[in-house]
């Protein structure tokens, strides 16, 4: 199976001395380019980011629970919790 590659382009990144040491020391250790591995660390920081369905996880209301102060002043939230945080926005 012949996969077809995304043009690559060349972008300039600053990073402090000893961050750029460790990522040398790594991309030795992993026998890869460093461009290889800012490629894959770039991909997993990206696949970490989006839920499977394509969404920020940050937007998931499930991760915005404990950032609001107060309580839900709900009894069941323990039993309901999918549906009382994931219920339709009118």
């Amino acid at each position: 199976m012949i996969v077809a590659m995304a043009a690559r382009v060349a972008t300039n990144l600053k990073l402090d001395a000893v961050q750029l040491r460790r990522l040398k020391q790594l991309a030795v250790e992993s026998g890869v380019s460093q461009s290889a591995l800012f490629r894959e660390l770039i991909a997993d920081y990206l696949a970490q980011v989006t839920t499977l369905t394509g969404r920020d996880w940050r937007a998931d209301p499930f991760f915005q629970v404990g950032r609001r102060p107060g309580r839900s002043r709900r009894a069941s939230v323990g039993d309901n919790h999918d549906r009382q945080l994931y219920r339709p926005r009118h």
